[in-house]
């Protein structure tokens, strides 16, 4: 799995739908359920939580063109859950996290000095979240024009798409930052609204894997 140094522009990927997504390689990763018993000491009950991390692999394709890096992310999924009409239920979503700090942890969401940033999409809302998190139960959600973060997403033949897009330099230590010819640390996360997960019950791809990122 990598970044790869596409020939298209950043606007010819926006959609899941183009045909530019042809010549991005594709990783398909296994997913497994959190391990929702590392939340006990700031959430009790959602840590006996089970049954939770119901999709089971996620496909992902990664491109950036010198300036904006995208990322397509696809699952299967036959219950499209984004029109919540009680408290009892829950929407799909995914999200993707780097680290901040060298020996930050996917799988507690970071932790005071070795902060995360993830970028959020629900299906519910039209627009991405930008999140800054150090630890479980501090996460910080930012609207995603604050890093230009942007989203684009389609339900079809039972499948999720949802392609991220963002400029792969941001001011401020807050945001990760995206270097041709490097790596990257990424990990992934997807919540399936009608197994009811929410927060830290969902399916993850572990921790992060470094990846690197084409000149």
């Amino acid at each position: 799995m990598k970044v790869i140094r596409s020939p298209f522009r950043a606007a010819d990927l926006r959609d899941g739908h183009a045909n530019a997504w042809d010549s991005v390689d594709e990783a398909t990763l296994v997913l497994s359920p959190s391990p929702i018993a590392m939340t006990e000491p700031v959430s009790p009950y959602m840590a006996i939580t089970t049954g939770h991390g119901s999709i089971k692999r996620l496909s992902v394709q990664m491109a950036h063109d010198d300036t904006i890096l995208s990322l397509r992310l696809s699952w299967p999924d036959p219950d499209r859950d984004d029109d919540p009409a009680d408290l009892d239920q829950f929407v799909d979503a995914v999200s993707v996290m780097f680290p901040l700090a060298p020996g930050a942890s996917a799988y507690t969401m970071g932790s005071h000095d070795k902060p995360v940033n993830a970028w959020l999409w629900r299906a519910d809302e039209s627009a991405p979240l930008d999140v800054l998190a150090e630890g479980y139960a501090t996460s910080r959600r930012r609207p995603g024009e604050m890093s230009r973060l942007t989203v684009n997403s389609y339900h079809d033949n039972d499948t999720w798409v949802v392609v991220f897009q963002r400029p792969m330099k941001i001011d401020g230590e807050a945001f990760v930052s995206i270097e041709a010819g490097g790596e990257l640390g990424i990990a992934f996360a997807v919540w399936e609204g009608s197994n009811r997960e929410r927060s830290a019950a969902k399916a993850v791809s572990g921790e992060f894997t470094n990846v690197s990122v084409d000149v």
